[in-house]
């Protein structure tokens, strides 16, 4: 796909709330071009488009640019790596992630990362031109079902003892061998702790509780396997 050429505009206040400039960054063209199509539906046309982070870095040295819109799952680092690099690297500029991630993986840390909204990929066409408006206004913008993601999870004990013992690589059996619970118990225990967490298997659990931008880790890993409550 052709890069439209970033235009100079002069900067000014009320530049970013009437012509606000957009750049979408996607790896494939189908979804490079439903982002371009739900932003421009939406008023908010998109005036760069590229297919990595570093392309759009390197074609924006000097300019103004207001707002990235990036799809990735930050539930994975490299994607999370990408939504680092752009809020370190264009400062002032809002990061957008569109993600497939439904559950919510990454989304505390993508926000961590310093990104302003998350939209769920099924819902481009819809939430993408508001949340990037909102983005846009200094606001933070998640679909409902995922505002519990953007929040420190508060774990049971018995969630923390099983959750430790995930960190460790003990499967479910070995976990109620050693905490004295049933194989169902350590599998209600975890599906609520991942629920919580806004992950969908044990080493995206792992990845993120031993993640030091979460700071989760020390209070799972310090958890006195040996009481019980």
């Amino acid at each position: 796909m052709a890069t439209p050429k970033l235009g100079r505009r002069p900067a000014h206040s009320g530049d970013v709330a009437n012509n606000p400039v957009l750049a979408v960054v996607a790896v494939d063209q189908l979804s490079t071009r439903r982002i371009a199509a739900a932003l421009g539906g939406g008023g908010l046309p998109a005036e760069l488009v590229s297919s990595s982070v570093d392309d759009l870095l390197r074609q924006t040295a000097s300019r103004r640019l207001d707002a990235v819109v990036l799809a990735c799952d930050p539930s994975r680092p490299e994607g999370l790596a990408a939504v680092r690099k752009l809020a370190k690297s264009l400062h002032g500029s809002r990061v957008v992630v569109v993600s497939s991630a439904v559950l919510g993986g990454g989304v505390r840390s993508a926000l961590g990362a310093g990104a302003s909204a998350f939209v769920d990929e099924a819902r481009v066409e819809t939430a993408l031109a508001p949340a990037t408006r909102a983005a846009l206004a200094g606001q933070v913008s998640l679909p409902r079902e995922l505002h519990r993601c953007a929040v420190r999870p508060a774990f049971s004990h018995r969630e923390k003892q099983v959750l430790a013992l995930v960190v460790r690589g003990l499967g479910n059996r070995q976990i109620a061998l050693r905490l004295y619970l049933s194989e169902s118990t350590v599998k209600s225990h975890l599906a609520s702790a991942f629920q919580k967490l806004g992950v969908r298997s044990r080493k995206e659990a792992a990845a993120v509780l031993l993640d030091p931008d979460e700071g989760l880790g020390a209070s799972i890993l310090s958890v006195d396997l040996d009481q019980a409550s």
